[in-house]
């Protein structure tokens, strides 16, 4: 467990080191001064607590996406109705870590990979980064939304021992880095057949909230919810789940089904973004 918690450290540090330069001095998060507020507080407990799950989430994607245009309204594709994207199953990652240092953060890593590829036919003239892609012709269109969470939090202090471990709330900050990549081929006028490619890597530091309401040992019910807002960018997703841990013992095993939800607005230099996913989710995982 020692390697686990020095490992866990290192990686502090290095997303205190990223989140540096101009993304942080123009957001505007929530929660930040949760974090300090609570810094000083301690854990109800002195156990360190090792958790990793991982399962599938169903992502139904809706909105548009766009690159250089020059008409917000015209040059955009919209993922439902023109490129005819479906429904689709992803995996889902997570670890958790919580011990019972005051001042140090517990921190949460999370991964999920998004993407999608469809296809259809353009009904208009439409501006896509250096290419104008001609209207009654056919075109293809793959989008990729990867994202790694990265959370800072600390629990609400005297919850768990006012409750008697019935109730858990956290509080921090998510530092979501989202890796997007949107490829359009088609027929560009005056070009002919051309793919052209947007993308674009970005830290997004998000207030986070969860919480846990445990009415019985084998049974909880979660929360969480991330959120950012800055200039014309927002950013937000939520989930709400229940979890069966059957067995007490040392190592808990446990099943967690639940629904999660998100919405992403962002302009961020030539590319333009607004997507809303959600759909059902389910993990396994083991707690020790």
């Amino acid at each position: 467990m020692g390697v686990i918690f020095h490992s866990m450290c290192a990686i502090i540090v290095n997303i205190k080191l990223s989140m540096g330069g101009s993304v942080m001095k123009r957001v505007t998060v929530l929660g930040l001064g949760s974090i300090l507020l609570f810094a000083g507080s301690s854990k109800a407990g002195p156990s360190i607590d090792f958790e990793i799950s991982v399962g599938a989430i169903q992502q139904k994607p809706g909105g548009y996406v766009s690159y250089r245009p020059v008409s917000d309204i015209v040059d955009r594709i919209d993922l439902k109705n023109d490129a005819r994207i479906g429904d689709k199953t992803q995996p889902w990652a997570r670890l958790k870590f919580e011990h019972p240092i005051p001042i140090i953060p517990n921190i949460k890593l999370a991964y999920m990979p998004v993407k999608f590829e469809g296809g259809g036919t353009l009904t208009q003239d439409i501006r896509w980064g250096d290419y104008t892609f001609a209207a009654d012709t056919n075109f293809n269109l793959s989008v990729k939304l990867d994202r790694f969470d990265a959370t800072l939090y600390y629990n609400l202090p005297f919850t768990k021992t006012a409750t008697a471990g019935k109730l858990d709330i956290e509080l921090g900050l998510n530092v979501r880095t989202i890796t997007f990549e949107g490829k359009l081929q088609g027929t560009a006028l005056g070009v002919g057949i051309v793919s052209e490619v947007a993308s674009i890597t970005l830290p997004m530091p998000m207030g986070h909230l969860a919480a846990e309401i445990k009415p019985i040992n084998q049974l909880s019910l979660l929360g969480e919810v991330n959120y950012i807002g800055y200039k014309e960018n927002a950013y937000y997703d939520y989930r709400a789940g229940l979890r069966l841990s059957p067995v007490r013992a040392p190592l808990k095993p446990f099943i967690e089904v639940g629904y999660r939800s998100e919405k992403l607005k962002l302009a961020e230099g030539d590319v333009k973004i607004d997507i809303n996913m959600e759909g059902a989710y389910a993990l396994v995982g083991i707690k020790f």
